[in-house]
């Protein structure tokens, strides 16, 4: 008995993946974080699993995880991306469910719809798909069945619900406008939903064809106060809120369902602010934490309730936000027209039906059911050694398949795959067709054409781009949709040759062969040659390139020349068989002695044939990278020039600072270079090498120069030294080399009055106190998590 508090996080990114290299590669608009991924599991997502609780002198007095004690879904692609770069935080929430469940008999994780599509736009098929991709990726991670599963901005349709149903779902959760009658089980009149929605305090049955499925409605106002009014600026008056909002009646429930990002990404420090609203609540003897599946099972539904069919949370109008100008934008000052977005679903949509005749074609000549195929694909997205494509293959063939149906087959499901993809909802919310979301789903559209157009002969993307050319942007320069896949997207596309031709490139100042794996490519190597003379670089030889999903080898002939500066050229063509890379020493020597590049370039022209690349055909992350090291190259030297004039004319500049005349500004920011660049090298190189005196010597110099070296760069470099030397103290807590550089680094931050972020090095130590007790602690290792702003 009591009243119940439910908080629920949907935890949620769109796919960022270039669909042909399975890899985010770098958004400048989330610097300084490498993409929006990287920028929102920083900002956000990793807060939540070390909130700080804060005491009133303001010292952290404990690091606690909100995602044990709060209901919490992660999109599955979201989830894909954080094992592959921050598996740390998929631990996190699996040990968040596996206590949850050792608390409440139930896990706090819920599964989502795959890749969030609008269920009630999609056909009963692919809605099925997403169900079922949604709930194995769920246990995969967490390691049992999913009980509840989010929809896709809550967006709902009976159909939805009868599939979920089928599939083993017991609840979901929507908004209380979703809502459009409810009654007693008993059997009394159906009672019409008002404007203010529905009674939120209980789960409902709802009947479908395939059986029932629990439904909770959260309560709206708080829930967008926490969205949208600063709830979240003052966890005291969110737990105060929360307990003056408690329904009345028999064990009655408040459910908040809010997007997860709200708590630190959204709204900075609203992790601390959940965290300090959950302690509050816990520690009140009428209320009770829980999450949904704990709550159905104690207090199973006594009412049944209608949904409003093709409704959502996030527009007044239905769904219409996913495919017509209905009038919702978020920055709806500006005057945007969404009427893009209707074309856009036609062009998807169109694009699926395509998609669907494909598989019912080709897969049905490959597998017993080609449906239950594609269903099934998604363990092979999660695992794609050889032994799971194989048990796939076994269970799903509908004979012993030949090499080129095996290749066949991938390329089918990959491109079903991609097709998916390209109806994530995220292209219609936002405002404009040329926005990143947008460009996106129509690079995922090309992936998928671009596979299935092997399979059938193609020739659907004048169809597709036709019914584009009716989307237009608000942004005059972007045009229409036609222009942006012509721009934007179509440049965007991958084939073996220009993966070749990356690597050559990026290998050939190096003097380095090509990579054996290059982001979703397996590359075999062989015959590499390498030349160089005052200079000129150039490399050539045979590559093997295999997409790793496709199972599909293009051999490969290369050559790549760097003829200094910014200028590389490759020149790349499929191996005709007899083109030996022996044969190419001899007449290249003469013409590398001689720094005869034009007749070099002709030379590979004439031998190799195909395709001439350069550096701008480069992936993105490459372009950045090559350029990177060409400007390290270049830089090296003038830096030791800027060291130099540095050193000539400190003691002058000094001087015209003790009698009040003003340095020159090119010195001021010549000495800051010269500092910064010093001091981030101290801090990044061997950690057994930093000296505490050098660093000691850089502070002096600033401050008697008055110099101020604060800057992104130095406080990562900070941050990422001093994260390495308490890991060191986390394995040997009797290190003393180490308790020493960590202060002397501390030390740094202060005299240079530096604000780099001391997360990952608190959590280390507090978490070191936890293990060790707070008791037996060293002296040492008390003050530097003092320090650090533990209360120890």
């Amino acid at each position: 008995m009591g009243k119940f508090v439910c908080i629920h996080g949907h935890f949620y990114q769109p796919p960022r993946e270039n669909p042909w290299l399975e890899a985010v590669e770098v958004q400048d608009s989330a610097a300084p974080f490498h993409d929006w991924n990287q920028r929102v599991t920083a900002e956000g997502y990793a807060p939540n699993a070390a909130a700080r609780v804060l005491n009133p002198a303001g010292k952290i007095e404990d690091i606690v995880s909100n995602y044990q004690r709060v209901s919490f879904n992660f999109g599955p692609t979201l989830l894909d991306w954080m094992a592959k770069e921050k598996p740390g935080m998929v631990e996190a929430l699996q040990e968040a469910d596996r206590v949850s469940r050792e608390r409440w008999g139930h896990g706090n994780a819920m599964a989502q719809v795959y890749n969030h599509l609008i269920m009630p736009l999609a056909t009963r098929r692919d809605k099925l798909t997403q169900i079922r991709w949604g709930l194995k990726d769920f246990a995969h991670y967490f390691g049992r069945p999913a009980e509840g599963m989010w929809l896709a901005e809550t967006a709902v349709d009976l159909e939805s619900l009868e599939l979920m149903a089928a599939e083993g779902v017991k609840f979901t959760i929507l908004a209380p406008h979703q809502a459009q009658a409810v009654r007693p089980l008993e059997g009394a009149d159906w009672q019409k939903v008002g404007p203010e929605g529905v009674d939120g305090s209980r789960a409902y049955r709802v009947s479908t064809p395939a059986g029932d499925i629990a439904v909770f409605f959260y309560q709206g106002p708080m829930s967008r106060g926490v969205a949208f009014e600063g709830l979240l600026d003052d966890g005291a008056r969110f737990a105060a809120r929360i307990k003056d909002a408690l329904p009345g009646g028999e064990n009655p429930l408040l459910l908040l369902a809010t997007d997860g990002e709200s708590y630190g990404h959204h709204h900075r420090f609203g992790e601390m602010a959940l965290a300090f609203a959950l302690n509050r609540l816990e520690q009140d003897p009428e209320v009770q934490l829980i999450n949904p599946a704990a709550y159905l099972e104690a207090h199973p539904p006594q009412w049944e309730a209608r949904v409003l069919e093709d409704s959502s949370w996030s527009c007044p109008h239905g769904v219409e936000r996913w495919r017509s100008n209905c009038g919702c934008a978020l920055d709806p000052g500006r005057g945007w027209s969404q009427a893009w977005r209707t074309p856009l679903r036609q062009a998807v949509d169109r694009l699926l039906e395509r998609l669907s005749a494909v598989m019912e074609e080709a897969g049905g000549a490959l597998f017993k059911d080609p449906w239950a195929a594609r269903d099934a694909y998604v363990d092979l997205i999660l695992d794609d050694s050889l032994e799971a494509r194989e048990k796939f293959l076994g269970e799903h063939q509908s004979h012993v398949l030949s090499p080129e149906e095996v290749m066949r087959v991938f390329m089918l499901l990959e491109s079903q795959r991609w097709g998916l993809f390209a109806a994530t909802s995220c292209a219609w919310f936002f405002d404009d067709l040329a926005g990143i979301e947008a460009v996106q789903n129509l690079r995922f559209a090309a992936r998928a054409l671009q596979l299935a157009g092997e399979l059938d002969g193609g020739g659907w993307e004048e169809e597709i781009m036709g019914i584009l050319a009716q989307a237009r942007s608000n942004q005059p320069g972007e045009g229409d949709g036609d222009d942006i896949w012509r721009r934007r997207v179509a440049p965007a596309k991958v084939g073996p040759r220009r993966v070749a031709a990356h690597a050559a490139i990026s290998g050939v100042m190096g003097e380095e062969p090509p990579p054996e794996e290059l982001f979703v490519y397996d590359l075999i190597s062989s015959g590499h040659r390498h030349r160089s003379n005052l200079g000129l670089d150039l490399s050539w030889g045979k590559l093997t390139v295999t997409h790793r999903r496709l199972g599909r080898p293009h051999p490969i002939v290369y050559a790549a020349l760097h003829t200094g500066g910014h200028e590389f050229l490759a020149q790349v063509a499929y191996d005709p068989g007899e083109w030996d890379p022996v044969a190419l020493e001899q007449p290249v020597e003469p013409l590398l002695r001689m720094l005869d590049q034009r007749g070099i370039r002709e030379l590979m022209a004439k031998s190799l044939g195909g395709d001439a690349f350069t550096l701008g055909d480069l992936f993105l992350e490459g372009r950045r990278s090559l350029a990177q090291e060409m400007l390290s190259r270049t830089l090296a030297g003038e830096f030791d020039l800027a060291r130099n004039l540095y050193d000539t004319h400190r003691d002058t500049m000094r001087f015209l600072q003790e009698i009040n005349v003003p340095r020159p500004k090119l010195f001021e920011a010549l000495a800051s270079a010269v500092l910064a660049g010093e001091l981030i090298q101290l801090l990044v190189g061997d950690p057994r090498s930093l000296s505490p005196g050098r660093l000691g010597e850089i502070v002096s110099q600033a401050r008697e120069l008055d110099l101020n070296l604060e800057g992104p760069r130095v406080n990562r470099a900070v941050e990422e030294a001093l994260s390495v030397e308490v890991a060191a103290l986390a394995a040997e807590p009797g290190d003393a080399m180490a308790l020493e550089r960590a202060g002397a680094i501390l030390d740094l931050r202060e005299a240079l009055s530096l604000d780099p972020n001391l997360w990952e090095a608190q959590n280390i130590v507090f978490g070191l106190a936890q293990r060790l007790g707070r008791q037996n602690l060293t002296e040492g290792l008390a003050a530097l998590g003092r320090r650090l702003n533990l209360d120890l």
